[in-house]
């Protein structure tokens, strides 16, 4: 029978000196909780996050992808760019950036905190694109002739990025007591 720690240690192979090989307890299952926040990030950029309703006649189910693409095709190439820079691009380097340090032998080095608070830095921006998406469904439902309703994929998606910015939290703590 497969146990937890057999998994994490199938998806995470320890480095002598990395955070991964001196974790103990729970935290030898944070390179798994950043293999699941990249699973949730990927299933809200493709799940459908709301459906917007206009006269209740038309409905759009929108998925994070499908919003970059109608961004594109009606030429607003600024708030494609900040979608695109905010909802996928920070957020997924921020998790391979962590999992890639998880792995790493050097867990007791100047460098490795340095880039621990990058990961992290980059963890607080993109949660920008959540607080995005709650203005604008605000925004709708404030309206008159419109009506949101919510999909499991914004919750993925905040799921991915919440579990991530806990994941390099512990990891920070691990590594300050890597370095006492």
């Amino acid at each position: 029978m497969f146990r937890l720690s057999s998994i994490a240690a199938i998806i995470s192979p320890r480095a002598e000196n990395s955070l991964a090989a001196r974790a103990r307890g729970a935290d030898r299952l944070l390179g798994l909780a950043l293999v699941a926040a990249a699973g949730l990030l990927v299933g809200g950029w493709l799940i459908p996050i709301m459906t917007v309703r206009r006269l209740f006649f038309f409905e759009d189910r929108i998925s994070v992808l499908q919003a970059l693409e109608a961004l594109l095709e009606r030429g607003q190439y600024v708030l494609f760019v900040i979608m695109l820079v905010f909802s996928m691009l920070f957020p997924l380097a921020k998790i391979i950036v962590s999992y890639l340090l998880w792995l790493s032998p050097d867990a007791d080095s100047d460098k490795f905190e340095r880039r621990l608070g990058r990961a992290e830095m980059l963890g607080r921006w993109s949660m920008l694109d959540v607080f995005l998406m709650a203005i604008a469904i605000a925004a709708v439902n404030f309206s008159l002739i419109a009506d949101v309703h919510l999909h499991p994929g914004l919750y993925a998606l905040s799921g991915g990025v919440v579990l991530s910015m806990l994941a390099s939290m512990r990891m920070s703590a691990l590594a300050a007591k890597v370095r006492r």
